[in-house]
């Protein structure tokens, strides 16, 4: 009769299994983390897109009525975030829509806003005669620099949403872009900057 010796793993084995997957790990990680945060400005980028929408559409209303007073932030008598918020709210977003589409991770609006330093994003006064590459809004960690093709871009990392990690930005044309570290002096990418600073 065959006697079959029974062959079990070692703990020296076992542990040197453990201590390779604990390696692959920690080379994978940041990888991933990298990727759900792209993920997620990507959903922040389709929200502003919906509020381009938005404003695109209140903006076109006004022009056929021939109102100065609602459209585009900046064709506003008085630019302010609140008079755009409101004129929004007034028939082409819900209020909670508008919470949800000014949310991003680490911001998240419950209640009407009443500033833009509430938001996830900063909102620029751009008008109906503003160029189409000037920006409209952009994540609230974002500080635009310097205009045309010295335009550039600092992140903020202690500010919501994505600290260093990124940026999105849509234009007063609506094509929209997520921005990594490494192309945040690209003006061509970033586009231009209208007179005045964001709405507040």
């Amino acid at each position: 009769m065959k006697r079959y010796k029974n062959r079990a793993f070692t703990l020296i084995e076992l542990l040197v299994v453990v201590a390779i997957i604990a390696l692959l790990t920690s080379l994978a990680l940041p990888n991933i983390l990298k990727v759900l945060t792209k993920g997620q400005m990507t959903q922040t980028l389709s929200n502003g897109n919906q509020l381009y929408l938005a404003t695109q559409s209140m903006a076109m209303d006004a022009t056929a009525a021939g109102s100065t007073g609602s459209g585009w932030p900046g064709d506003a008598t008085v630019p302010s975030f609140s008079t755009w918020a409101t004129g929004l709210c007034s028939g082409y977003v819900s209020t909670n829509e508008f919470c949800k589409l000014s949310s991003a991770p680490g911001v998240q609006v419950a209640t009407m806003p009443t500033a833009a330093r509430e938001t996830a994003f900063k909102i620029y006064p751009v008008q109906e005669n503003s160029e189409s590459d000037a920006i409209f809004l952009i994540t609230r960690n974002a500080t635009v620099h310097g205009t045309g093709a010295n335009t550039t871009i600092t992140l903020d990392p202690t500010v919501k949403p994505y600290g260093n990690q990124g940026c999105v930005i849509i234009h007063r044309g609506g094509d929209g872009v997520v921005l990594l570290p490494q192309q945040l002096n690209n003006s061509r990418v970033i586009g231009s900057v209208v007179a005045g600073s964001p709405l507040e």
